[in-house]
């Protein structure tokens, strides 16, 4: 009987869903197409991972994923594209040097790269709340502060 509650307790808790899933290394480039669309090179630079169709500019109304024929994620159906501002070590003798990035060693054996989540918005909802992955064409994040440094 004790474990039947227990269990009957679990099921009543708040779920956590997420989806989350490694990218490898496609390119670091100095290419921001939101940001500094068409600009090469662009004034800093990113790890890009995702789909082969990466480029300097998105043209007004396509979708980049749309052009990918294969992906470094793990889930081949993902063309999309993310990327990150990379970061560099200063040395005491005033040399940089690129601070690499890895995924999660346990989402498989990925070189270089990053982990990608999407989240649920509320973890309050019980798993009533829908995860999309992949956005619709035309989606673009960018985080908050993004353009500070423009």
């Amino acid at each position: 009987m004790k474990h039947l509650t227990a269990a009957i307790l679990a099921l009543a808790a708040p779920s956590t869903a997420y989806l989350r899933f490694g990218c490898a290394t496609l390119s670091v480039q100095r290419l921001d197409p939101i940001v500094e669309p068409g600009k090469i090179p662009s004034s800093h630079v990113h790890q890009i991972v995702g789909g082969n169709a990466f480029n300097a500019s998105v043209p007004d109304g396509s979708d980049v994923a749309e052009k990918a024929t294969c992906t470094t994620c793990s889930f081949s159906e993902d063309l999309s594209n993310y990327w990150t501002a990379v970061m560099y070590f200063k040395a005491r003798n005033g040399s940089y040097k690129r601070v690499p990035q890895y995924p999660n060693a346990l989402l498989g054996n990925l070189v270089g790269g990053m982990t990608v989540y999407y989240l649920q918005e509320d973890f309050n909802s019980n798993g009533r709340q829908k995860i999309t992955s992949f956005k619709p064409v035309g989606f673009f994040f960018l985080p908050l502060g993004a353009c500070n440094w423009c």
